[in-house]
Protein backbone atom coordinates (compact mmCIF):
# COMPACT_ATOMS: atom_id res chain seq x y z
CA UNK A 1 0.00 0.00 0.00
CA UNK A 2 2.52 2.79 1.03
CA UNK A 3 4.57 1.69 -2.93
CA UNK A 4 1.14 2.45 -4.47
CA UNK A 5 0.80 6.25 -2.34
CA UNK A 6 4.82 6.93 -2.69
CA UNK A 7 4.49 6.26 -6.99
CA UNK A 8 1.45 8.32 -7.11
CA UNK A 9 3.21 10.70 -5.07
CA UNK A 10 6.21 11.05 -7.52
CA UNK A 11 3.72 10.55 -10.62
CA UNK A 12 1.80 13.60 -8.82
CA UNK A 13 5.42 15.40 -8.87
CA UNK A 14 5.96 14.61 -12.26
CA UNK A 15 2.47 16.01 -13.65
CA UNK A 16 3.47 19.71 -11.35
CA UNK A 17 6.78 19.86 -13.29
CA UNK A 18 5.34 19.55 -16.91
CA UNK A 19 2.31 22.00 -15.96
CA UNK A 20 4.05 24.89 -16.87
CA UNK A 21 5.43 23.82 -20.09
CA UNK A 22 1.89 22.83 -20.91
CA UNK A 23 0.22 26.51 -19.86
CA UNK A 24 3.10 27.66 -22.28
CA UNK A 25 2.73 25.57 -24.94
CA UNK A 26 -1.14 26.91 -24.74
CA UNK A 27 -0.28 30.42 -24.79
CA UNK A 28 2.05 30.41 -27.80
CA UNK A 29 -0.32 28.16 -29.57
CA UNK A 30 -3.00 30.77 -29.21
CA UNK A 31 -0.16 33.70 -30.57
CA UNK A 32 0.28 31.83 -33.31
CA UNK A 33 -3.66 31.39 -34.35
CA UNK A 34 -3.75 35.28 -34.10
CA UNK A 35 -0.23 35.47 -35.98
CA UNK A 36 -1.72 33.63 -38.77
CA UNK A 37 -5.04 35.75 -39.34
CA UNK A 38 -3.46 38.52 -39.05
CA UNK A 39 -0.97 37.45 -42.10
CA UNK A 40 -3.60 36.32 -43.52
CA UNK A 41 -5.32 39.32 -43.37
CA UNK A 42 -2.28 41.44 -44.57
CA UNK A 43 -2.32 38.93 -47.60
CA UNK A 44 -5.62 39.65 -48.85
CA UNK A 45 -5.33 43.20 -48.05
CA UNK A 46 -2.15 43.27 -50.68
CA UNK A 47 -4.43 41.54 -53.10
CA UNK A 48 -6.78 43.72 -53.12
CA UNK A 49 -4.97 46.35 -53.51
CA UNK A 50 -2.60 45.18 -56.46
CA UNK A 51 -6.53 44.20 -58.17
CA UNK A 52 -7.10 48.47 -57.75
CA UNK A 53 -5.48 49.34 -61.64
CA UNK A 54 -6.07 53.15 -61.44
CA UNK A 55 -5.15 55.33 -59.19
CA UNK A 56 -8.69 56.80 -58.04
CA UNK A 57 -9.75 53.02 -56.81
CA UNK A 58 -6.58 52.68 -54.51
CA UNK A 59 -7.96 54.13 -51.45
CA UNK A 60 -7.55 53.92 -47.77
CA UNK A 61 -9.36 51.62 -45.60
CA UNK A 62 -10.03 50.64 -41.93
CA UNK A 63 -11.88 48.09 -40.35
CA UNK A 64 -11.94 45.62 -37.76
CA UNK A 65 -12.51 41.81 -37.65
CA UNK A 66 -12.41 39.45 -35.11
CA UNK A 67 -9.77 36.32 -35.52
CA UNK A 68 -10.94 32.49 -34.60
CA UNK A 69 -10.47 33.03 -31.20
CA UNK A 70 -12.59 35.86 -30.66
CA UNK A 71 -9.68 38.71 -30.51
CA UNK A 72 -10.33 41.81 -32.18
CA UNK A 73 -7.93 42.66 -35.06
CA UNK A 74 -7.79 46.61 -36.97
CA UNK A 75 -7.08 46.21 -40.65
CA UNK A 76 -5.57 49.66 -42.00
CA UNK A 77 -4.51 50.02 -45.40
CA UNK A 78 -2.62 53.85 -46.31
CA UNK A 79 -1.83 55.07 -49.60
CA UNK A 80 0.94 56.76 -49.19
CA UNK A 81 0.65 60.09 -51.52
CA UNK A 82 -2.14 61.26 -53.71
CA UNK A 83 -2.87 61.10 -57.57
CA UNK A 84 -1.03 63.13 -59.40
CA UNK A 85 -2.88 64.67 -62.37
CA UNK A 86 -1.77 64.55 -65.85
CA UNK A 87 -0.61 67.93 -67.24
CA UNK A 88 -0.79 68.88 -71.31
CA UNK A 89 2.23 69.05 -72.58
CA UNK A 90 2.78 65.70 -70.52
CA UNK A 91 5.53 65.98 -67.77
CA UNK A 92 6.52 64.23 -64.32
CA UNK A 93 4.50 62.47 -63.25
CA UNK A 94 3.80 60.43 -66.12
CA UNK A 95 0.80 57.15 -65.92
CA UNK A 96 1.81 54.11 -65.12
CA UNK A 97 2.83 55.31 -62.16
CA UNK A 98 3.80 53.37 -58.56
CA UNK A 99 1.72 54.23 -55.70
CA UNK A 100 3.05 53.10 -52.04
CA UNK A 101 0.83 51.21 -50.25
CA UNK A 102 0.75 49.85 -46.46
CA UNK A 103 -1.06 47.50 -44.46
CA UNK A 104 -1.00 47.24 -40.83
CA UNK A 105 -2.98 44.88 -38.11
CA UNK A 106 -3.40 45.68 -35.15
CA UNK A 107 -4.97 44.08 -31.83
CA UNK A 108 -7.56 46.51 -30.76
CA UNK A 109 -7.08 44.98 -27.14
CA UNK A 110 -3.50 45.70 -26.80
CA UNK A 111 -2.86 47.97 -29.45
CA UNK A 112 0.38 45.62 -30.42
CA UNK A 113 0.83 45.66 -34.25
CA UNK A 114 0.50 42.16 -35.30
CA UNK A 115 1.47 42.27 -39.04
CA UNK A 116 2.64 44.95 -41.57
CA UNK A 117 3.52 44.81 -44.64
CA UNK A 118 4.30 47.72 -47.45
CA UNK A 119 4.59 47.43 -51.24
CA UNK A 120 4.60 49.48 -54.56
CA UNK A 121 1.85 49.17 -56.38
CA UNK A 122 1.41 50.05 -60.16
CA UNK A 123 -1.66 51.78 -61.19
CA UNK A 124 -2.62 53.89 -64.32
CA UNK A 125 -4.59 57.27 -65.27
CA UNK A 126 -8.11 56.91 -64.11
Amino acid sequence: MIEIVISMFLLALLAIAFLPLLVQGVQQSSANATLAAATQLVNDEMELARSRTTCSSLTATSYSVPDPRGVTLQVARVVGGSCPTPTVPPAAPVYPITVPVTVTVTRSDTGVVVSSASTLIFVALS
